[in-house]
């Protein structure tokens, strides 16, 4: 009796711990319990299934920890490489949309001179082609300001023919010219009290068309007792330049200076002694404000 109370007074109790037994305690202590008659060291083997537990228990909650991460990893995972998929692809547009603008940029550098060459080759064209205009108009004269209905039913030829040779004279026309045709602009026709529209004149001889045209620089062609005024023919393109120089030659004029035009489009003045050509009304202007206008 003596030996079973010694032996039973040996086993650990378990149970004693603060705070109550815990299942881990518990479980060892049964094992512990069970196994108390086998072995005449209770204690050492008490503590060596403890640590054993202990360690299944670390390893139980290492690999709940390791399976918990990897749950809560695999949809960052899964993000991860969504995105990673979105940022190749757009890598790819990105490269694709370089090389496009690349070969974009060659192309538009390429379409740029060749629109270049174009432009300087379409204005050489409208250069050419408004020059052969004005070189099939060489015997044509426009007479401005002739009144409508002057010619009263007669053919126009023969009214403007018959009009120059009577403005004249017999000084400067042997005979009356000889006028291929002779006809008013296509532009409607002016009601009452607007400009008349200018006869067009064809002369079957350039040189008549010199005689009268010098002639009339110098004096005055009257229908009447109308003024009129007697130009060379030009394209469109060349009129418009030449009439860019109307203001000017309007200032020159109430200041005395005497200035002409010259084929095509350029402005000739004469002053102080000196004569000075100009290709554009903005070089005229800086002359007439510098030298006319500084005199004063």
């Amino acid at each position: 009796m003596s030996g079973s109370k010694s032996k039973a007074s040996n086993t650990p109790n378990f149970s004693a711990t603060r705070g109550g037994a815990t299942p881990v305690a518990s479980k060892i202590a049964k094992m512990a319990a069970a196994s108390s008659g086998a072995s005449d060291t209770p204690d050492t083997f008490s503590m060596s299934q403890l640590v054993s537990e202990l360690e299944k228990q670390r390893a139980s909650l290492r690999k709940d920890m390791s399976e918990l991460i990897q749950e809560s990893v695999k949809p960052l995972q899964s993000s991860v490489d969504a995105l990673r998929e979105t940022v190749n692809q757009f890598n790819k547009r990105l490269v694709a949309a370089e090389t496009l603008a690349g070969d974009n940029f060659e192309r538009i550098t390429s379409t740029e001179k060749t629109v270049e060459t174009l432009l300087t080759q379409n204005k050489s064209l409208l250069d050419r082609l408004d020059d052969m205009e004005n070189r099939s108009r060489r015997v044509n004269l426009r007479i401005i300001n002739i009144p409508e209905g002057s010619e009263k039913g007669r053919d126009p030829t023969e009214f403007i023919s018959d009009l120059l040779m009577g403005s004249l004279g017999p000084d400067v026309l042997s005979k009356p010219p000889e006028l291929e045709r002779a006809h008013r602009t296509l532009a409607p026709r002016s009601g009452p009290g607007g400009r008349p529209r200018p006869f067009v004149i064809c002369f079957h001889r350039f040189q008549e068309r010199e005689k009268v045209l010098r002639w009339t620089r110098q004096h005055e062609l009257k229908y009447r007792d109308t003024r009129c005024e007697c130009n060379p023919d030009v394209s469109a393109i060349t009129a418009k330049k030449r009439a860019a120089f109307n203001k000017i030659k309007q200032a020159l004029d109430q200041k005395g200076v005497k200035c002409r035009l010259l084929f095509p489009a350029r402005l000739q003045v004469s002053f102080e002694d000196g004569t000075f050509t100009f290709e554009t009304p903005e070089d005229a202007h800086a002359f007439y404000n510098e030298w006319v206008m500084g005199k004063e």
